[in-house]
């Protein structure tokens, strides 16, 4: 087509919209704007919905990478020269911070009523240096309750407040309300047997940390026997680089360790994330496919009505395509519009007013991820869907002969 036959259409293009019924394009518009939104908004939901549970798992579980004994040739217990290792992680460019953890498992016992009856749960028992965790996890944030351990505090444990009680939260069993203050039993597997003092309570509400009970590792080594060792090495790294980068300079640095990143070991987080994903491409083909239909209906009814104009159109010597892209080019105006509406609906009203007023979940108010890829494919998968719903109706109509279409 010649730039002539471009303006030709796209005049026709606007003298019809400008003629239509403004309550009828209004109408098209809303579905337009709402089949758009609910392209956007469901994956953004299930994107930032993932997102906090990942960030959260990252702060007090796993760091961005997690060091673990070797299990090869022979399986060890612990990292041993722990402190040498740290030192030797630090020389790497990009590493910001690393902690020791101990891991160990046991059961808490509290006297809730004072009167003799004890109440036991299961706990995993994480020991850590609090002069080092703060370089690797978040955990003090989530302190909801009493202050967090000292280094020097061999008396002294964090609760969550999953097993504390009295926090609502959803668990099997828990101590029936252990607040700061507190005197707990805890037995370890290892059968060692020590009473401690609830110096705070932590409020982290997902997965295993449901049951992370936190002592210092200096009284970790002294219920299992150990010294300058670890059971993990957690280690934080900046984004200069991938976490690849960092795992294979980790790997080269202790070949005989094991070396994951938190992405390999939240595997059910994944398979979690590729459902919502599955989810979210389903909801997404739908809107697409509504907004397809009703511009395909549209389009179609309207060039019905238009037959006989048309008809002349064609017998003045307007040529087939340019009546063609006529139409195409008013459906692009219906898809951009609603668009257009769409994108302002979420980032001028949904998100300002979110911020304010965000959704609460249990495990942290919920952040919606617009990334500009999901924006990218849904404007781009709107104005297929527009094009093609504006060319196969105007096709269907305008091959018809001259007489036909005047005679109607």
């Amino acid at each position: 087509m010649t730039l002539t036959d471009l303006s030709t259409a796209l005049f026709i293009a606007y003298k019809s919209i400008m003629r239509s019924s403004r309550s009828l394009l209004a109408f098209m518009l809303l579905i337009l704007c709402l089949s758009f939104f609910n392209m956007v908004f469901i994956p953004g939901v299930f994107s930032g919905l993932l997102d906090t549970i990942t960030n959260l798992l990252i702060n007090t579980t796993t760091s961005d990478i997690v060091i673990t004994p070797q299990q090869l040739p022979v399986p060890e217990q612990f990292i041993a020269d722990e402190e040498q290792l740290q030192a030797q992680l630090h020389t790497i460019p990009g590493i910001v911070g690393t902690a020791r953890v101990y891991l160990t498992a046991g059961s808490i016992s509290f006297d809730a009523d004072k009167n003799g009856v004890f109440k036991s749960v299961s706990a995993q028992m994480i020991g850590i240096d609090p002069g080092q965790v703060d370089d690797a996890l978040s955990l003090k944030r989530y302190l909801v309750a009493g202050q967090f351990l000292s280094p020097s505090d061999t008396d002294q444990v964090l609760l969550p407040a999953a097993l504390a009680g009295g926090y609502g939260l959803p668990v099997p069993s828990d101590l029936g309300g252990a607040k700061v203050g507190d005197k707990v039993t805890i037995t370890y597997a290892n059968g060692v047997r020590r009473q401690y003092t609830v110096k705070g309570i932590v409020n982290i509400t997902f997965g295993t940390a449901l049951s992370n009970t936190y002592i210092t590792s200096r009284e970790a080594e002294s219920v299992l026997g150990a010294s300058d060792q670890a059971s993990q090495i957690l280690v934080k790294v900046d984004a200069s680089h991938p976490l690849s980068y960092y795992k294979g300079r980790i790997e080269a640095l202790a070949p005989q360790l094991q070396v994951k990143m938190y992405s390999e070991l939240l595997a059910v987080i994944q398979s979690v994330l590729d459902a919502f994903t599955l989810i979210a491409g389903i909801v997404s083909i739908i809107s697409v496919l509504v907004a397809a239909i009703t511009i395909f209906v549209m389009i179609y009814i309207n060039a019905l009505n238009r037959r006989r104009q048309i008809g002349i159109l064609k017998a003045i010597g307007i040529k087939e395509d340019v009546v063609v892209w006529a139409y195409v080019f008013q459906s692009l105006f219906y898809v951009i519009c609603g668009v257009l509406v769409g994108l302002f609906f979420v980032f001028g009203i949904l998100l300002p007013v979110l911020s304010v007023h965000p959704i609460m979940l249990p495990f942290g108010p919920l952040l919606l991820s617009f990334g500009p890829t999901l924006i990218g494919e849904s404007v781009i998968g709107f104005l297929v869907a527009g094009f093609i719903s504006g060319l196969v109706p105007a096709r269907l109509v305008v091959r018809e002969s001259i007489l036909t279409a005047i005679w109607g």
